[in-house]
């Protein structure tokens, strides 16, 4: 973790992106089964938690938990907001003894937070679980939804302001049940006191930036609320479940996600993927169809209600999907799902003009190539492959991808070597 002071949140002149898949926000993308190089990539605009409220205008259409078939399910007891953020006692009191050294040494409120989060979380494991604050100091261990909660747990303590950011990022994802989970990188903001009597008029408030993940190229995303993050942890639960086919505490998970992010495309997916899951493929049609109608969107609400509608025969809603997709494609994660998406379909030319495009725009990204060794794969030109498959092996800087990269070349090395 590296606190940077006294920044403010930039988006950066180029859409750069490199990271790892144990980060934050678990997402479901459905895909088809026939896809032998598992890899989607893609990146949602959704970030962190500030108890100052961002102004949205007034939404007066049906909130889409409406639509959900509650008989369907059974309700069972989830965790309450305020467990979330709760810190054991010995953690209070250890960190209220370290507010007030660093106190009688005048050190600023938001410094304090991220110098003891820098010692707090020095041997911590960044697995890919989502856990309340209570958990994390227990286990010393979470994703970024994880640490962003333990920060915003401290902050309360003492009366911290704090905001978050996404950052736009490309992880490796990895596939389970014909599912891709896909993962988000935040970063929190600590808003340094105002001092009393000051009449300066700050066009940013100064305050400490905390990146749990630091890593060379990003993006930046967005913005949004407490109550997001509040949705987002709910919503990470409620996947898992999910994903184990706990379908009633997922219901439960969802429900209580939505109290807090009502009109959030990325619940909408889910809770529409919930019920095809389930069985109920019309309930599950009918949350895409007043999302689409609402323009409560998303690239993952779209690739999958896409991928609902082609299963059932919906040619042209099929093609007002993928032209929306195509429109609203802005970052490099975008372009790859729309080649990942086309490769599906065996779209391979058109796959092809996408991923070259991209490599000569972004040629930093080892993905594209990555992809590009998927389709010439496919296409049967396994030497093709192989060149692509280095070029990923090359750019790679994070080690998980470079295992997955070097895996796959050595494959196909051993696969062209038996065939000739």
């Amino acid at each position: 973790m590296k606190p940077h002071r006294d920044i403010s949140f930039q988006t950066k002149n180029k859409l750069r992106a490199d990271h790892v898949i144990d980060t934050l926000f678990v997402v479901l993308i459905e895909v088809s089964p026939i896809m032998k190089f598992v890899i989607l990539l893609l990146i949602f605009a959704l970030t962190g938690c500030s108890h100052t409220a961002k102004k949205v205008e007034p939404i007066t259409i049906p909130a889409p938990v409406s639509l959900m078939n509650h008989a369907l399910f059974k309700t069972v007891h989830v965790a309450q907001e305020e467990h979330i953020f709760t810190l054991p006692e010995h953690e209070q009191l250890a960190f209220k003894a370290h507010v007030k050294q660093a106190q009688d040494k005048q050190v600023r409120a938001d410094r304090i937070i991220a110098d003891y989060l820098e010692s707090r979380i020095s041997n911590f494991s960044y697995d890919g679980a989502t856990l309340t604050a209570s958990e994390v100091v227990a286990q010393n261990e979470g994703n970024c939804i994880s640490l962003a909660i333990l920060t915003q747990a401290y902050a309360d303590l003492i009366g911290v302001e704090t905001s978050f950011s996404e950052v736009a990022s490309i992880p490796v994802y990895k596939q389970q049940n014909q599912t891709v989970l896909i993962s988000h990188h935040f970063k929190t903001k600590l808003y340094a006191p105002l001092e009393e009597g000051s009449d300066w008029i700050y066009f940013m408030k100064p305050g400490t930036v905390i990146d749990y993940f630091p890593v060379k190229d990003i993006a930046f995303v967005g913005s949004a609320s407490y109550q997001d993050l509040v949705a987002k942890y709910y919503a990470n639960l409620a996947t898992e479940a999910l994903l184990k086919e706990q379908f009633d505490l997922s219901y439960s998970l969802l429900v209580k996600a939505f109290l807090y992010a009502p009109y959030d495309p990325e619940l909408i997916s889910l809770a529409a993927i919930l019920h095809r899951r389930y069985g109920d493929t019309q309930t599950a049609l009918a949350l895409y169809e007043f999302a689409y109608k609402n323009q409560l969107l998303s690239s993952n609400l779209l690739h999958n209600y896409s991928f609902l509608a082609l299963q059932l025969g919906q040619t042209e809603r099929v093609k007002e999907l993928d032209n929306a997709l195509y429109s609203s494609a802005k970052t490099p994660f975008d372009f790859i799902q729309l080649a990942e998406q086309a490769i599906d379909r065996k779209k391979y030319i058109k796959a092809e003009n996408i991923l070259q495009e991209l490599a000569q725009n972004a040629p930093y990204l080892p993905e594209p190539f990555f992809s590009l060794a998927k389709v010439r794969y496919l296409q049967g030109d396994i030497k093709a492959a192989q060149q692509y498959l280095q070029n990923a092996l090359d750019k790679a800087e994070d080690q998980h991808k470079q295992g997955i990269y070097q895996a796959k070349l050595a494959t196909l090395k051993q696969f062209d070597s038996g065939y000739n």
